[in-house]
């Protein structure tokens, strides 16, 4: 079964979870990144990925995605129509990535 190990510290990030289990075809596990769980996973990561701070994807075969990568591999995963959103994973990485980068800095801001 493929992992999702998500930031359950951040509300933003917790939301992306439900919305992910509610429409899991029951392929996913979800795993907070601050849970025993999630923490011993986490230290298993690639070494590439140790200073990344991201929502990880572990597919079926142990490998790691990170960020816009993980998100759309994520997606694939769903009930129709949501994967046809990974269509996203042709728009080079770079791309994708400067927009995940953005967004996540803005995921903790409080309102105004």
């Amino acid at each position: 079964m493929a992992i999702v190990l998500y930031d359950d510290l951040c509300e933003s990030c917790t939301a992306w979870a439900r919305f992910i289990e509610k429409r899991s075809k029951g392929t996913l596990s979800l795993l907070g990144q601050e849970t025993p769980e999630g923490r011993a996973i986490i230290e298993k990561r690639p070494e590439e990925l140790r200073d990344v701070d991201s929502v990880f994807f572990v597919d079926e075969e142990g490998k790691w995605t990170a960020k816009s990568t993980a998100a759309l591999q994520i997606l694939r995963q769903l009930k129709f129509p949501w994967p046809i959103a990974s269509t996203g994973l042709l728009v080079p990485r770079f791309i994708r990535d400067t927009v995940y980068d953005a967004y996540a800095r803005r995921r903790f801001r409080s309102p105004q």
